[in-house]
């Protein structure tokens, strides 16, 4: 096993925050910034994608509420514009704006937060939302009619709010209910941490303290309504937990208490609360009192506030308690359902009733399905880190980029450590346009920052068979570019692109497999870009192009790619004047075909020539063999065995040796899905084992990234991405 780094990038879809509305809606934000909702129908859960408004990037917060006119709960989000957004179902305009508090003149402090209520009253829904702006400032909407507009709610102190929420109670007994807006808030400069309750006193808003100071950090908090004994309705609030126990805040009004729920008893630190939520009742709250779900170490407890802490047994994969709400099922019966996240980013939740506990995993929206390449980015002002751009595409179709920073000589930084923000590591490239989706990845060029012309080229294959580029300018302006299809043909497959001349002459050159079998080639010329017919072998049809690469003679650089035809013959094409010739490097051996490509690097030799190596899979050994091919006519083919003794499952890519340039590295995926790595130059199959023996490897592409480290970037069978390396010494 060699010694390795594994960095793992996860996806755009993880989960990092979910809201449970009703028994049958989750409201769920991802790492990319996007929204979706988990329903609930007959035939089970599914995600439906809802992106983010227009002009937000993306969607730090959300609430579900209930809607006049409307069955269920509706979205209520907040973007990270600051502005609030309805997304009501089956409306003409998917999202109606509720727009958002002025802007901030005061720096940015901490990251915008939202929440909204409701509450039945009559025959009728009265509705409350609130916003923390980036400066920390807490401002309030009255209803979701068109005329509604936000106040700020105006703050005796320096202080920022962290997280709002917000509740209907009864100031006092017998009265309507009113908004209540809870803060945790911190001074801005000694940042001691406090509970803060707004109520609505003489037409203005008043805060106030209804507990001391908190001696720790709070990261969130969650709040409801209940009806207490003399029918009043009152607010309760939860935070999460910072000393390892529960805590409760009940009251309305100017009339507070802070209940402290203690620990689970059980043995040694297992009863050391990490996270604990209070049990949502919906806008028409039932008699009865709160309900908190909290999760001690591995196991998830329950309790009211009078009665005893219960066990419902171990959480799965570390989930954190995030949201609960109480449901009432089609045959009566009264459950709870929550939502959590685990230590992997996936959804789950988990119902409870008399029967006992149920959990369910959701996985993640909007999965990693296909590594495209990877380049390295604009560097940071005043930064010795060199960061590193990898392209992927998700289930729905869309583009995406992880950013993640690394030093040649170290590797790369853990994304994870801080050195990026909460939606700073995954940028959202979407569809090539409306209608068509990204079905299948072909590769990247992209100038060297600081070289001009400078400029970026990710090439992807459209669900409407043309080729698409994700195309960045100097100043890293980004446009979708349809560089169409052969005339009547539609694109099946490419490979990544290639360029003839170095920078600042520099342009990309693909190649790609049509549905006539032919090779066909796009590149740019002084009158614009154009597709040039490379033909196919005599009497054979192309249906695997394994790569292309530059090579150079003493009349000059041209292109040369490498095909594999139905009789299961390697082939090369090379230009010839105007046209193209193919040469014929038939199989390793007489009973031996090539079925599948890995790859074309280069390769250097002691004389000088241009070299290529060509790297492939043949069957039945299910051998990898290399073909190391020169334009002076030296061709060999080496047989480099498998990986495990056994034929491997797919092709990571192949590369020139940064260690030893006369040489080419192979990676594959082996028969027990790991990562294997050979050299042309032999010692045999290493395999770079990942850090947990359950993961399994499903696809990915091999670079040269850092100048000159070699990266495996790796697609797992939970569809997380991840960059292996040789550890650094």
């Amino acid at each position: 096993m060699a010694a390795v780094a594994w960095t793992r990038l996860g996806g755009p879809g993880e989960v990092r925050w979910a809201q449970v509305g009703d028994a049958a809606t989750i409201a769920a934000g991802t790492a990319g910034g996007q929204f979706y909702l988990r329903r609930r129908t007959g035939a089970g859960w599914r995600w439906e994608f809802l992106g983010v408004p227009p002009g937000a990037e993306n969607v730090p917060d959300a609430a579900l509420v209930p809607v006049d006119g409307s069955d269920g709960v509706v979205p209520v989000v907040v973007g990270g514009d600051v502005k609030a957004w309805l997304r009501p179902p089956g409306a003409a305009t998917p999202w109606t704006a509720l727009f958002g508090p002025a802007p901030d003149v005061e720096p940015r402090f901490s990251t915008v937060s939202g929440d909204a209520s409701a509450i039945r009253q009559g025959a009728g829904l009265r509705h409350t939302l609130v916003i923390s702006s980036p400066a920390g400032r807490p401002w309030i909407r009255q209803g979701l009619h068109p005329d509604a507009v936000w106040f700020p709610i105006a703050v005796n102190t320096d202080w920022v709010a962290w997280d709002l929420s917000t509740v209907f109670a009864s100031i006092a007994p017998g009265s309507d209910p009113q908004p209540h807006v809870f803060a945790l808030a911190s001074d801005r400069e000694s940042l001691e941490f406090r509970f803060k309750v707004a109520i609505p006193e003489n037409s203005l808003w008043t805060w106030i303290d209804p507990v001391g100071s908190v001696p720790g950090f709070m990261s969130a908090l969650t709040v409801t309504a209940f009806l207490d004994g003399s029918g009043r309705l009152q607010a309760c609030a939860v935070p999460m937990p910072f000393n390892g126990t529960a805590d409760m805040l009940i009251g309305s009004g100017r009339d507070w208490r802070m209940f402290d729920l203690g620990q689970p008893d059980a043995p040694g630190d297992s009863g050391f609360i990490v996270s604990a939520v209070v049990v949502a009742k919906g806008p028409d709250p039932r008699p009865g009192e709160p309900v908190i779900m909290a999760r001690a170490l591995n196991n998830v407890w329950t309790r009211t506030l009078t009665g005893g802490w219960q066990d419902l047994g171990a959480t799965p994969s570390d989930v954190d308690l995030t949201s609960a709400v109480e449901i009432t099922t089609a045959d009566g019966r009264e459950r709870v359902l929550t939502a959590g996240i685990s230590r992997d980013a996936d959804l789950w939740t988990l119902e409870t009733d008399a029967g006992g506990a149920r959990w369910e995993v959701h996985g993640l929206p909007g999965s990693v399905t296909s590594i495209v390449g990877a380049y390295h980015d604009s560097p940071e002002p005043d930064s010795s880190a060199l960061p590193v751009a990898i392209s992927v595409l998700d289930e729905n179709g869309a583009l995406w980029n992880g950013r993640v920073l690394g030093r040649p000589g170290t590797g790369l930084m853990d994304p994870g450590a801080g050195f990026i923000g909460r939606f700073e590591f995954w940028t959202h490239h979407g569809r090539p346009a409306p209608g068509v989706t990204c079905t299948a990845g072909v590769g990247l060029f992209a100038f060297p920052k600081g070289t001009p012309p400078g400029g970026t080229w990710i090439f992807t294959i459209g669900s409407d068979g043309h080729l698409w580029a994700r195309t960045a300018d100097r100043a890293e302006n980004w446009t979708w570019v349809d560089h169409g299809a052969p005339p009547g043909r539609s694109i099946n497959a490419g490979v990544p692109p290639i360029s003839l001349r170095k920078p600042p002459f520099a342009s990309p050159i693909v190649h790609v497999l049509a549905d006539d079998g032919r090779l066909w080639m796009r590149s740019r010329t002084d009158n614009g870009w154009l597709w040039t017919d490379r033909g196919v072998p005599p009497g054979q049809l192309i249906f695997d192009i394994v790569g292309a690469q530059p090579a150079g003679s003493a009349t000059g650089r041209f292109t040369v790619a490498a095909a594999i035809t139905g009789d299961g013959h390697l082939w090369l094409n090379l230009p010839e004047g105007a046209t193209s010739r193919w040469i014929d490097l038939r199989t390793p051996a007489p009973t031996e075909k090539i079925v599948a490509g890995i790859g074309v690097s280069d390769v250097s030799v002691p004389n000088g020539s241009a070299t290529l190596g060509i790297v492939v899979l043949g069957s039945p050994s299910g051998q990898v063999w290399s073909h190391r091919w020169s334009p002076d006519g030296t061709s060999q083919w080496t047989a480099h065995g498998r990986p495990a003794d056994a034929r491997p499952r797919g092709a990571i890519g192949t590369m020139q040796d940064p260690g030893n340039p006369a040489a080419s590295l192979i990676a594959v995926i082996g028969i027990d899905q790991q990562l294997w790595l050979t050299s042309t130059t032999g010692g045999g199959w290493s395999r770079w084992d990942p850090p947990s023996p359950t993961t399994t490897i499903t696809s990915g592409r091999l670079e040269n990234l850092l100048h000159g480290l070699p990266c495996a970037m790796v697609l797992d069978s939970r569809h997380r991405v991840h960059v292996v390396t040789p550890a650094p010494h």
